[in-house]
């Protein structure tokens, strides 16, 4: 019995959680081109040594001149190097902010979520179930936001696991899910 056999459509509820934690972390990144995007991103990228083995670990090696040439807009990175861009520039910003968000989402009790099931719009009436949205209060977020910070799925996946099992019953309802829902 895998999840989908009979039509339900969802994730599972860590990569609905990653999800959740990167609208949060990513809420203030609105700009209006992607030309404004990347240069954005070269700026944080090129503001610290962090930034500089951030790309080195995405695979962007370019000298000091074609860096200028970017940094002026002189020239643009390729689209191949924007992505690489773009996935340094996440993952030096999850780092940067994972304690500050842990914190965050720790202060005043914990912060509570909004689980919201898998679609099953699509399930044949005899298999579908009837499973409403439920909201639950995450009191310790360390685990959580340390494996969504490195990107470690299999933690994720634990620590999402371990965080819904006190539904009782329902907990594997839970399991795959169509969004989560946590303030911003």
């Amino acid at each position: 019995m895998g999840f989908g056999k009979y039509g339900a459509q969802g994730v599972h509820g860590a990569m609905a959680l990653a999800t959740a934690l990167d609208r949060r972390a990513f809420a203030g990144d609105h700009w209006k081109t992607p030309e404004e995007k990347h240069r954005r991103a070269l700026l944080y990228l090129t503001r610290s040594a962090a930034g500089y083995r951030a790309m080195e670990d995405a695979g962007i090696t370019v000298d000091a001149r074609t860096l200028l040439a970017w940094l002026s807009q002189a020239r643009a990175p390729s689209r191949d190097r924007q992505a690489r861009l773009e996935t340094a520039y996440q993952t030096l910003r999850r780092r940067n902010i994972a304690p500050a968000l842990t914190r965050s989402l720790n202060a005043g009790g914990g912060t509570r979520i909004e689980i919201y099931p898998a679609d099953e719009a699509e399930v044949e009436m005899c298999h579908r179930r009837v499973v409403p949205w439920r909201h639950k209060n995450i009191y310790r977020w360390n685990t959580i936001v340390a494996a969504w910070s490195v990107g470690d799925q299999m933690r994720l996946v634990a620590a999402w696991e371990d965080t819904i099992c006190d539904l009782d019953s329902d907990w594997r309802k839970y399991e795959y899910v169509s969004h989560i829902g946590m303030p911003i």
